[in-house]
């Protein structure tokens, strides 16, 4: 997570895992995860915050190969392209993405439905 660390600490919680800043996160943490869940902010631009940005160069750069990632992005869907082109770097280093939603305030959006959806496979 960036700034969404309420939204972090939520999933972190219902997944009984742990929450790390994007801004501190480092290749060897990301080595040692199995799996993990995403919470990727977007600027109103639709790009990557600039720490995600830095977030994203780190885990391009580490082998995921074998590791299942969910990604939650924090900004509805104006930032799908760039989400689209996120998951395609991650596929591209071997990852497995299982799943990817655009969090939003509409009443259909269930965080908790999507949690329960993809923790089978985390």
């Amino acid at each position: 997570y960036d700034s969404c660390q309420a939204i972090a600490a939520e999933i972190a919680d219902k997944l009984g895992a742990e929450t790390v800043n994007v801004q501190s996160v480092n290749s060897r943490q990301i080595e040692s995860c199995r799996s993990f869940v995403l919470a990727v902010e977007f600027q109103k631009n639709g790009e990557l915050t600039p720490h995600w940005q830095w977030g994203c160069q780190t885990l391009t750069q580490t082998n995921l190969s074998g590791k299942n990632i969910a990604v939650l992005v924090a900004l509805g869907s104006s930032a799908s392209h760039e989400t689209n082109k996120l998951c395609s770097q991650l596929r591209e280093n071997q990852a497995h993405i299982i799943g990817i939603r655009f969090q939003d305030n509409t009443p259909q959006y269930s965080l908790d439905n999507w949690i329960s959806s993809i923790s089978p496979n985390l």
